[in-house]
């Protein structure tokens, strides 16, 4: 009796995620995530996001060349839209933006009509950025100046 009581412990705790399994916040600070962002992410947001959404410019009140500024999220007529839920791809808006799934939200925005869409495998490393709960590397990410 004694292992099954260890095992179903075991098993609710892993379930829990208090056991392997890093939670968003957790990840964030995480070694790997922070590579993880450095080698995939941070490209992609100086290329095709910071631009419009750095230290310069901060389209639709929202920043991405920080985490702080990510998790702040933009405004909208004064109002704070959210556009990440560290964990949750499903949920965020940039994954929504990026997948061009709203004409009026898709990001990078068309330019003189064609699209700007990113990648599919650019599109896969922000979710599954996402999904680590959006790690985040020390310093500011700076656009790629074109």
């Amino acid at each position: 009796m004694g292992r099954r009581m260890a095992g179903l412990i075991m098993a609710v705790a892993t379930a829990a995620g208090v056991v392997g399994i890093s939670s968003p916040a957790r990840a964030a600070d995480d070694a790997a995530g922070k590579a993880f962002f450095e080698a995939k992410i941070r490209p992609i947001l100086a290329e095709s996001c910071v631009g419009c959404h750095g230290s310069e410019k901060q389209k639709g009140g929202l920043r991405l060349d920080t985490r702080e500024g990510l998790i702040a999220g933009g405004k909208d007529e004064g109002k704070v839209i959210k556009v990440i839920e560290p964990g949750d791809p499903a949920k965020s808006l940039i994954i929504e933006a990026v997948e061009y799934k709203n004409d009026d939200l898709a990001m990078p925005p068309p330019k003189k009509k064609v699209s700007q869409k990113l990648a599919d495998d650019k599109i896969a490393a922000l979710k599954e950025w996402v999904k680590m709960g959006a790690p985040y590397g020390e310093k500011a990410v700076e656009a790629v100046k074109k």
